[in-house]
């Protein structure tokens, strides 16, 4: 029994000593990258049908935003605490950028957005005809455009709350 137990704590050891420290600086940049990249596939009519077809990519989107809400609330107490006796402004607009993000572009939110989306998209496509097409194309701009200012200014958030954190030399 005392070797099993040396045993582990030798491999505990090994693996924790080998494992690097991601500073969260890092964490942020890929994270902010990754949504990106999954912003502009959210860009046009074509692009939110697929999206809503996909279950699959949905649920990886979710998953995306938990991932940057849960490393943007760390950062948010890293940055406190750093910053808690100094009046940093570049340390303050981070907080602030991070509270916006955390109260008005939640998972939840994002989500509840999205549902309505599809169903939006679902009555154009349930109401299509070839005589009601140019009512069809202005459904969809409408469309296209809410969607887009949407992504956009999650987007925006994600991007300056980077930004803030190359500024404030966390790591």
């Amino acid at each position: 029994m005392k070797n099993i137990a040396v045993l582990c704590l030798l491999t505990w050891t090994f693996f924790s000593a080998a494992q690097e420290k991601v500073p969260i600086t890092k964490i942020i940049d890929d994270l902010t990258v990754r949504w990106d990249e999954t912003a502009i596939t959210l860009r046009t009519y074509q692009d939110i049908h697929n999206f809503c077809a996909a279950v699959e990519d949905r649920a990886t989107t979710v998953e995306l935003l938990d991932q940057i809400h849960h490393w943007d609330t760390t950062l948010y107490f890293i940055v406190q605490n750093k910053y808690a006796d100094k009046k940093d402004k570049e340390a303050e607009a981070t907080l602030r950028d991070i509270e916006t993000l955390e109260t008005d572009y939640t998972t939840e939110n994002f989500k509840h957005f999205i549902q309505e989306e599809c169903a939006i998209l679902k009555v154009i496509e349930d109401h299509f005809d070839q005589e009601t097409v140019r009512a069809y194309e202005k459904e969809i701009l409408k469309f296209e455009k809410e969607l887009v200012k949407y992504v956009v200014s999650i987007t925006d958030r994600i991007d300056i709350i980077d930004e803030h954190i190359h500024h404030l030399h966390l790591d």
